[in-house]
């Protein structure tokens, strides 16, 4: 008996074990449509990275802006200051002060009173402005200021300062015109015990009274002219001129009458 093979139709037959139609019809497919589009290429989606997350920085406090700091400014005149007390300062003594002579207080602030002529010293009172003292020592250098030993005709003595020349604390008082003093004249004669004198110096000059007649005396005050004396003692002539004890209201001593020309004590009759 002769075995026929059967045909086959169309559709693959059953039981066959072989996958080429399966495969060749999706790569015919594919290689028609890569024909058609110009070619097969491989297409690579580029990767974007993206951009690195900044981490924001801390907000800073807001600084206070601190202020600028002004120039320091050139220095000023020394001001003149009202004293209450003696400032520190080199001064200049002023004029038409003397021992004898009376001045009054010109400090707005008032004026100490101490019982040396130094800063340091003691305080024991104070003198208010306008009061008129007697000057009855002095002048003494000290702490940059001429001092004067005063007394106010109330109990108070000590020493104060004199202030400046443009700045006076101690304004001299006038002395009474010539020829007038204590309400006399003045008469040229020689002098004799008992006698109201006046002194009678030239200008500014002042007299110097000493502890005892000549020179060599140790001087006790200066008084200035106008001031007015008794006479207690002499005549002694020492250094070619005659020296007068004189008692005054507030200082005695020992003075000489004049030399040559000028005259320095004068006696004053009613």
């Amino acid at each position: 008996m002769r075995y026929t093979e059967p045909d086959c139709p169309s559709t693959p037959c059953r039981g066959s074990s072989s996958p080429s139609w399966r495969l060749i019809l999706p790569l015919s497919l594919l290689l028609l449509a890569s024909l058609a589009c110009g070619g097969f290429q491989v297409r690579v989606t580029p990767t974007v990275t993206p951009p690195p997350t900044q981490t924001p920085e801390p907000e800073q406090a807001p600084t206070e802006a601190l202020p600028t700091p002004a120039a320091p400014q050139e220095a000023q005149a020394t001001a003149t200051v009202t004293p209450t007390i003696e400032a520190a300062a080199t001064q200049q003594t002023p004029t038409g002060l003397a021992v004898g002579g009376t001045a009054k207080i010109n400090a707005a602030g008032g004026l100490n009173v101490r019982e040396q002529a130094s800063r340091s010293a003691k305080q024991v009172g104070k003198l208010n402005s306008g009061v008129v003292v007697t000057l009855i020592g002095g002048p003494a250098e000290a702490d940059g200021y001429t001092w004067w030993q005063v007394d106010n005709g109330s109990g108070l003595k000590g020493w104060v300062a004199a202030g400046t020349a443009s700045d006076p604390w101690l304004l001299p008082q006038e002395a009474p015109a010539s020829g007038t003093g204590g309400g006399g004249r003045l008469v040229n004669r020689p002098i004799e015990l008992g006698d109201r004198v006046q002194v009678t110096t030239q200008g500014n000059q002042v007299l110097t009274l000493r502890e005892g007649a000549g020179l060599g005396g140790t001087a006790v005050a200066r008084v200035i002219k106008g001031t007015e004396f008794i006479v207690r003692g002499g005549p002694v002539r020492e250094n070619e001129m005659l020296w007068w004890q004189l008692e005054g209201e507030k200082v005695n001593g020992w003075a000489a009458e004049g030399q040559g020309e000028d005259r320095w004590l004068t006696p004053v009759e009613p």
